[in-house]
């Protein structure tokens, strides 16, 4: 779920730094989901766009390749304008974030 090589080389293997950088993204995400959610329920292509790129770089950042290739999806259905199945991404993004998010509270501690 973190690409650990990737992680450690940005920290320089500081256990510490990397709790910390993955308190703050524990921290950060839900409320980028729920911005999300709520471009997605109104119809917010532009919103969903911007949102969703914050979210894929932030995750990217600590090496979380996979849910910010989930991410990238929502950022290229919002900047293209078509929503049509972005529903189902972000279904998509809250299934993989329910798990991935207790997968980081055990890596943090």
């Amino acid at each position: 779920m973190l690409n650990y090589d990737y992680l450690n080389e940005i920290a320089g293997g500081d256990e510490e730094f990397i709790a910390e950088i993955l308190n703050d993204f524990l921290g950060q995400t839900p409320c980028l989901i729920a911005e999300i959610e709520t471009a997605v329920a109104k119809g917010d292509a532009g919103t969903l766009g911007a949102v969703a790129h914050t979210l894929k770089g932030s995750a990217r950042a600590i090496g979380a390749d996979e849910f910010a290739g989930i991410a990238h999806e929502l950022e290229m259905a919002g900047k293209g304008g078509d929503l049509s199945r972005a529903p189902e991404t972000l279904q998509r993004l809250q299934d993989y974030w329910s798990e991935f998010a207790q997968y980081l509270q055990q890596q943090a501690a």
